[in-house]
């Protein structure tokens, strides 16, 4: 019998084993935010198109200069948790665009006992953060952006009970006019439980995307004081984007290389998907790992208000799959 059970626990880690970085306080952090992320692998450092950029890079959120744009969203994780977020971006000039956001997991509920043993009724543990960014346009193509963010955990008793403050920083560039370069630092800060203080789970992320559009239309236009005349090309709306991402993570081993793919082969639909190249698994560096495997797929509703439904599917830690519903809406 006690044979059985240590095969059974043994093999019972293997199957669940995962990176050293998700073993860190407040980990979820590490879960990418919203369904287009979600569907990439979290491939979003270089081409993050969403108010949920601030949580991944807030230098991208300098792209959403045209109009205030929300996004809501959720993620269905495995034993009764859940991943929510609200995000909302905010030009104020042309150069500069202010994001604020909220992030909430319910990480389960628990039957809280006494010392005797005796239930005193099920109580949930909450873990979040609110996040305000701004991003600065340099030029226009560079944009570089600052976040913080304030913690929050909930928990039956007082020790379980914390807070904590963290810092984002990010850039995002173009490459010879041909690709997007994004790179950001994440969760730079503490977080306290009572009288003890852990660092949050950081993580650097590197990334590149290039757009490769299915036609390419030119038109003149002529200027209004020399009166010169230039061709401008103009961008695509179907097209194919792809990109890689290394990502390090506190903890682990080894960078994580993800790579990620986007066709858009009509206005109103997006297929994307994403998996992991290069990462640790079972407690190793290795090429495809198989920590990260996602799809997933976006239809713009045709609505007075520009709206995006975003849907992904990408395999869990611990149970598969994980469901993520997201709408994006322009104001």
């Amino acid at each position: 019998m006690g044979m059985r059970l240590a095969a059974f626990l043994t093999l019972y880690g293997v199957a669940f084993c995962q990176e050293r970085s998700s073993l860190t306080v407040e980990s979820f952090l590490l879960r990418p935010i919203g369904a287009r992320a979600a569907g990439l692998s979290s491939m979003q450092v270089a081409c993050a198109d969403e108010p949920s950029a601030l949580f991944a890079n807030p230098a991208c959120i300098g792209y959403l200069r045209d109009s205030t744009t929300v996004t809501v969203g959720t993620t269905l994780l495995s034993f009764g948790r859940s991943l929510s977020n609200i995000a909302a971006s905010f030009p104020t000039s042309s150069e500069i665009t202010i994001g604020a956001g909220i992030v909430g997991m319910n990480a389960g509920t628990i039957t809280q006992r006494d010392q005797s043993g005796t239930a005193l009724g099920n109580r949930t543990i909450w873990q979040g953060y609110g996040s305000l960014a701004a991003s600065y346009r340099l030029t226009e193509t560079t944009s570089l952006g600052v976040g913080g963010r304030l913690f929050s955990a909930s928990a039956p008793d007082a020790a379980s009970t914390g807070s904590g403050v963290a810092l984002d920083a990010g850039v995002v560039t173009s490459v010879l006019d041909r690709a997007t370069l994004g790179i950001s630092i994440q969760h730079l800060g503490v977080m306290a439980y009572g009288a003890e203080r852990f660092s949050l789970p950081w993580m650097l992320r590197i990334g590149i995307a290039s757009q490769i559009p299915f036609s390419s239309e030119y038109v003149a236009t002529t200027s209004a004081t020399l009166g010169t005349t230039d061709t401008v090309e103009l961008p695509s709306t179907e097209h194919i984007l792809i990109g890689l991402e290394a990502q390090l993570r506190a903890g682990a081993l080894t960078p994580t290389i993800i790579a990620g793919a986007e066709i858009i082969p009509h206005h109103m639909v997006t297929l994307r998907g994403g998996l992991a190249l290069y990462g640790e698994s079972l407690g190793r560096p290795q090429l495809f790992p198989g920590t990260l495997l996602s799809g997933g797929v976006s239809f713009s509703l045709p609505l007075p208000i520009p709206i995006r439904l975003d849907y992904a599917v990408a395999r869990g830690y611990t149970a598969s799959p994980l469901h993520t519903l997201s709408l994006v809406a322009d104001l």
